[in-house]
Parts: structure tokens; sequence; C-alpha cells
């Protein structure tokens, strides 16, 4: 075919190509990208700068406001040393002094009915308290004396002190004279050996050989002053190693707290002061969230002068994991900074050191507030590249817009000739295989013409031979259809008894499959039994001659007693009878007799509830025995419910209601395996702390067994699979899935009906209904 004379030809892409990609986009984009990415580089350079220093700036400040308030508090501790230094050598003087102590101080003396001496009134002066530990002759009084004449000087370092609460003198032999005056006799116990309490044995030689003024650790003060910690020092004898006692100043904690909770911080922070083993004295409300704790403001006082009362652990950052990292720089350097993570926020916490107490104060500070300026400067930065970014976006929009417009008008050119290429494909699909043959510009339209042409003359060829061949298939095919037609109606026979096969193999293997599950429940359940019997009858044995022995014990402390008793007898005639009152004193013998009938009493108790147990699991491990026998509901429940008590103790309320019923026919074993069944069950439905409740009662001609709980509940999609064998909710290794399966077996097998009524976080209610007597043929 020809082509016309003097046409130039090109194509499509060189066309679009070569006049804008090649010529425009490309390199516009490429000198904006690297004007941008050389602009935003140089800004996140002194942005990263910037941020450096503000962090830095921030820290230090953090770091400063850590130093001057531990000054703060060092100096007032201090002073509160140097008046227990002042004390405790006035103490040494006084107690080297004659001194009389005048009428009106003797007369104040008086002994408890417990025991102990002590003051009466208050003069104005000190209370003293002497344990009815030690035996108080002239000597503890000329001590009492000699102390008096400190009276004026504990009373002044008191009254002018804003930290110092009382002060106080304990002695080796449990003798306490203490500034502001209460009714020590009503405060300590009679009998309280002071030098077991922290406030006295922190001082002595082993704890403190370089006899100077340590702090005690915050405990809660026998005398009811509340959370307290001590300056204290030793009174050694004058020229000797003898410590007479120990001399204290208290500091009541809440003084400490208040100025720490006073501090205002910047940065939304807070202080807490921490003493010398890591616990926590003071903590603001605003710390309470961070870490999870309550501060604590109740004191129990007949607690604390039992024994020295300290705070919990989770007071101690020592001791808790979150404060690791913050424990390990706290031990190693006096002041510092650290990194933590407090109730799954950021936070920053610097602190500094108080010597002489040797306590810390931290202050803590939310990362977020602590670098907000350098956080909204970043932000800053970023906001001017977002805005560099869509100033880009909005260009080339609005460039594509115009190369869209640019396109348009090429498009025109390429219009006109494919509508003509248009009608030729329209003319030759309807039947007319040689169009008129029209003449391009372009040399691809041109070529696609042509090939137009050529396709439509052999089309023509081809449709009369299609036509040719379609007669001859379609006789085929009809051919063919009637044999698939007789083949399928085959082939769908043939399926329909297979499925049936298939239905009655699938019904038949899970028959297999539960009856093997509960046989290997069955049999576990057996071996448990049998091993249950065995040690019962092995811890019967012993059991057996304790309790005899027991017994005789027992009639021998009546025997020993007695003769105890006439023993007393036979001396109250001699001279001998003081110095057996002193050593039934030093062996304890008035308690000895007054506790042994208790103890032997508990012993024969003890002994009486082991056997009860061992009673029960011989009972109940009789699994082997399948004989069909009247049995009490009641009796069964009892029995297992002493069993399966460690299943429930401790995280559940037992609640039973047992109604008076008759007996019926079944196999006690099985029924005993079905109440512990449920009971397992509810108890592990129970996460923490809840409630079981058992009841039996009659109804409609049989009795019924109603188990339930205030557990998590099961959803209702798993309602109607909880007895299907190996069926759990139960995390793997939690549970087999074989204990509703197998209680659903043994029901069913005693003619019996089992249901469950349940609510997803409320609770679960299971209910066992069997008959009186068995018909014929059940189980």
């Amino acid at each position: 075919m020809g082509t016309a004379i003097g046409v130039k030809r090109t194509t499509v892409f060189s066309v679009l190509w070569n006049t804008y990609i090649r010529n425009a986009l490309i390199p516009i984009i490429v000198i904006e990208l690297a004007l941008i990415g050389a602009y935003l580089a140089t800004n996140y350079v002194i942005r990263d700068e910037n941020i450096a220093m503000l962090h830095n700036s921030a820290q230090q400040s953090l770091q400063e406001i850590s130093r001057l308030e531990a000054s703060g508090i060092k100096a007032q501790l201090d002073a509160v040393s140097e008046m227990t230094t002042v004390y405790a050598a006035r103490l040494q003087e006084a107690l080297d002094t004659p001194y009389d102590a005048g009428g009106n101080e003797r007369q104040r003396y008086a002994t408890s009915p417990d025991g102990v001496w002590h003051t009466t009134d208050d003069n104005g002066g000190a209370a003293l308290y002497y344990s009815a530990l030690t035996a108080v002759g002239e000597p503890q009084r000329e001590k009492a004396w000699r102390l008096a004449q400190l009276d004026p000087l504990m009373k002044q370092l008191v009254d002018h002190s804003a930290l110092v609460t009382q002060i106080y003198f304990n002695s080796y032999d449990s003798m306490n004279r203490i500034y502001p005056f209460f009714k020590v006799e009503e405060q300590y116990p009679a009998r309280m050996n002071i030098p077991e309490y922290n406030f006295y044995y922190d001082a002595d030689a082993s704890h403190n050989p370089g006899r100077g003024v340590v702090w005690t650790d915050v405990y809660i003060d026998p005398a009811g002053q509340g959370w307290m910690t001590s300056a204290i020092a030793p009174v050694y004898r004058r020229n000797g190693d003898f410590l007479e006692g120990v001399a204290g100043l208290d500091i009541q904690v809440s003084e400490i707290i208040q100025q720490v909770l006073s501090m205002k911080l910047a940065w939304n922070s807070y202080a807490l002061l921490l003493d010398s083993s890591g616990t926590i004295l003071a903590m603001p409300r605003l710390a309470e969230a961070d870490w999870n704790l309550k501060e604590l403001t109740q004191h129990d006082y007949q607690s604390a002068i039992l024994e020295d009362t300290f705070k919990p652990e989770d007071f101690n950052v020592y001791h808790r994991e979150d404060t690791r990292a913050l424990a390990e720089r706290l031990q190693q350097s006096a002041s510092g900074m650290v990194g933590l993570t407090l109730n799954g926020q950021p936070k920053l916490a610097a602190w500094a050191r108080i010597p002489g107490a040797n306590w810390h104060l931290l202050v803590v500070a939310d990362e977020g507030a602590l670098y907000a300026d350098a956080n909204a400067l970043k932000q800053r930065f970023d906001q001017v590249a977002l805005g560099m970014i869509l100033g880009l976006i909005l260009f080339y929009l609005l460039f594509m817009a115009y190369l869209y417009r640019k396109s348009l008008q090429v498009s025109r050119r390429l219009s006109q000739p494919m509508k003509a290429l248009e009608g030729m494909i329209q003319r030759i699909g309807e039947g007319d295989y040689t169009p008129p043959a029209p003449r391009f510009e372009i040399r691809e339209l041109q070529h696609i013409s042509d090939g137009l042409l050529l396709m439509g003359a052999e089309l023509a060829q081809n449709r009369s031979e299609i036509q040719a061949a379609q007669e001859r298939m379609s006789a085929m095919n009809q051919m063919l259809e009637a044999k698939v037609v007789t083949r399928t109606r085959e082939l769908e026979d043939a399926n329909q008894k297979l499925r049936g096969e298939q239905s009655e193999q699938t019904r038949l293997i899970s028959q297999l499959q539960n009856t093997q599950s509960q046989l290997v429940q069955s049999e576990k359940m057996a071996s448990v039994g049998q091993l249950a019997a065995g040690v019962a009858h092995e811890i019967n044995n012993p059991l057996a001659f304790v309790s005899a022995n027991i017994g005789c014990m027992k009639d021998y402390a009546i025997a020993l007693m007695g003769l105890q008793r006439d023993t007393e007898e036979l001396l109250a005639a001699t001279d001998l009878e003081l110095k057996f009152g002193d050593l039934q004193q030093h062996y304890d013998y008035p308690v000895i007799r007054e506790e042994m009938p208790d103890l032997l009493a508990d012993s024969v108790e003890g002994v009486r509830r082991i056997k009860r147990i061992v009673d029960n699991l011989l009972e109940f491990s009789h699994i082997g025995n399948t004989d069909w026998q009247p049995a009490s509901i009641n009796h069964c429940v009892e029995t297992t419910l002493v069993i399966c008590r460690n299943e429930y103790k401790y995280k559940a309320k037992l609640i039973t209601e047992l109604g008076d019923l008759p007996l019926i026919q079944c196999i006690p074993s099985q029924i005993n395996q079905v109440v512990l069944a449920l009971l397992v069950n509810a108890a592990q439905a129970i996460e923490k702390e809840g409630e079981i409740r058992v009841r039996t009662y009659e109804d409609g001609g049989g009795v019924v067994l109603s188990v339930c709980d205030t557990g998590c509940g099961i959803e209702a999609e798993n309602l109607k699979r909880i007895f299907d064998p190996f069926y759990t909710t139960k995390e793997v290794g939690q549970g087999t899935g074989l204990g509703l399966a197998v209680a659903y077996g043994i029901v069913t097998a005693h003619q019996g009906r089992i249901s469950v009524e349940s609510e997803p976080g409320k609770g679960s209610c299971f209910n066992v209904w069997l008959p009186m007597g068995q018909q014929k043929g059940g189980a």
C-alpha cells in the first residue's frame, strides 16, 4: 500500500517524550529536590544542636534543685545531731553526779500491778518507765534521781526546736526517761526489753563503733507519735567501754514530709525523701500515681510496741523492679541523674545525698514537661519542613495541571485518526470485511489501518470455514450430551451411597473417641484413688501411735503436775521454799503449768482432724468399687469437700445448703467423682476471690445437686461444647478437658440429667438430677 507524498512521519512516543517529559519535568524535579534536601539537612543539624543544649540545661537545673533542697535538709539534721551530742555528754556527767531530787520529784513514782516502776503525774518534767524485767532497787532509783536534773535541758531542746518532737534516754536495763510527759504505763508493755529496739541497738558498739551520732530508719514510735526517725548517740561509762544507754532525739517524719511536700518545683516535678536503706520517707500526693503507692498515715501502735515496725518493701527503691537502675546509681555516687519508667511514663530522677543521716533527696520530673521547650523547637522546625514539602506538592500539582492541558491539545491531534480506525473496526465487526482505507499522518496509525484491511480479508475467508466446522461440531455435541447425562446419573447414585457410608463411619468414630477418653479418665482416677488409699493407710500407722503417745503424755503431764503440787506442799514447811520458787521462775514453770493443758488439748484436736481427713480420703479413694447400692448424696458431697478443700480455700468462700434427702441407688465412688469435677471446675473459674454455693434438694422423683460459682462464666457459643471430651477453654497444660465429659458420662449412666446456666463475668451454675432408683436396663 502507498503513502502520501511529502508528509513527514513520526511516533506518538517521540512527540510526548520530547515535548514534556525530557525537556521540562525531569530537570525541574531534580533541581527542586536538591535545594530542599540541602535546606532540610542544614535546618536539622541546627535543630539537633539547639535541642541538645536545651536538654543539658534542663538536666543541670534539675540536678541543682535536688542539691540545694538537700543542703537545706542537711543543715536542719546537722543541728539535731549537734543537740544529740550535747545531750549525750550531759547524760554522762549526770550519771556520775549525785543529785537530790527533792520530795516533789520522789513522790510522783509508783509501781504498777504489772511490776512497772513509773512516774504517776506531770510536774512539767520528763516521764520515767522502768520495765518489769528489772527488779527496781535503790541503785535504780538513784539513777532516776540523777537523770531528773536534766529535765530542764530536755524541755529546752524540745521546746526550742521546730523538728525535735521528743527527747529520751534508754538504759541497758530497760529504763526510759522521756520528754514530753505522757502515761508511760498505759503506752508501753509491762515487760518491754528496750535493747531489742532499733532506737537502742543502732548505737551499740557493734553497729556504731565510732560512738558518734547515728540516724535510725523510719519506724512507728511506741510512744504514739506516728512515723519517727531518731538521732541517737551512745552513752558510755566514763573512761570505760560499758554502754550505759542511748540518748535520742526524735524527729516526727511528718515535719520533714511537710517541708518536702511544700517545695514548689518546675516542670510538674516533685521531691521524694529516701532514708539510708532506700525507703521513701516523704511522698507527695502527686507521686502516688507514678509509684502505685499510697502514703501511710495510719499506725498500729499495739504492733509497734511489740516489735520494730518499718514501711513495707514497696516503699524501698532498692527492692522495686522499676527502680533497679536508680538503686544501682544511688549506691555508686552521692549525686546524679538517671532515666526511669514509672507507671508506663518516662521520667528523669536527680538526687543528692544528705550526709550524716545518709538520706537522699530525689527530684522526679516528667520527661515531656522537662523537655517541653526542646520539643516545641523541634515541632517548629518540623512545621517549616512540612510547609516546604506541601508547597512543593502544590507546585507540582499546578504543573501537572498545565501538562494535562497540553496533553489534551496533543490528544486532539490523535482523536480524529482514532475515530476513523474505530469506524473501520466497527464495520468489520458488523460483517463488512472490506471498508474504505483512510490515510493518516502518524506512521503507527497508518500501519494499524493497513493491518485492519488485511485482517478483514482473512476474517472473510475464515468465516466460511468456521460455519462448516460449526455444523459438524453441532452434531457431535448432541451425541456427547446424551452420553454425559447418562454418566452423570450413575455418578450421583454412587456419591449418594458413599455419603451414607461416610456419615455412619463418622458417628462410629465419634462414639469410639468418647468411650476411649472416658476409659482413660476412669483408669486415671482409679490409679489416683489407689495411690490415695495407700497414702492414707501409711498415714494411719504413725497417726495411731502418735495419738496413743499424746494420750500417754497427757496422763504423764497430769501426774507431773500432781507431783509438783505435792512437792510444793512438802517444801512449804522448810526453808527451801524460797529457793524452789526461784527455780520455778527460772524455768518459767508457771507458764508451763498454765499452757501445758491447752497444748495437749490442741494436739489431741489436731490428731483428731488428721484422722478425719484420712478417713474421708480412704472413703473417697474407693474408685474401683462399682457396685450399685443405696447411698446419700449429702454424704458424697461432704466427703468430697474435705478432699478438694485445698482447691478453693484460698480464693473462694464455700456455702453449703444440704437438704434432707432420701437414699438413692447409685455407685458412690462415681458420684464422688462427679462432685469433685464440678467443685474443681468452679474453683478454677474463680481467679482471685469469689463464692461457691453447693445445694441439694429433692425434686421430681429424684434428688438435685447444684454447684454455683461467681467466677468468669462461659461464653454462649461454648456452652454446647463444654461436655465434649478434650474440650477446654484453659491454656495449654492447665486442663485436659476430660473432667466435665467424664461427669456427663457418669450422670447419663445413672439415668440422670446435667445442665448448666452461665453468664460471662458473673458465674456459672451446674445442676445434676439423679433418680431415686434405677430402671431396668440402667447403667
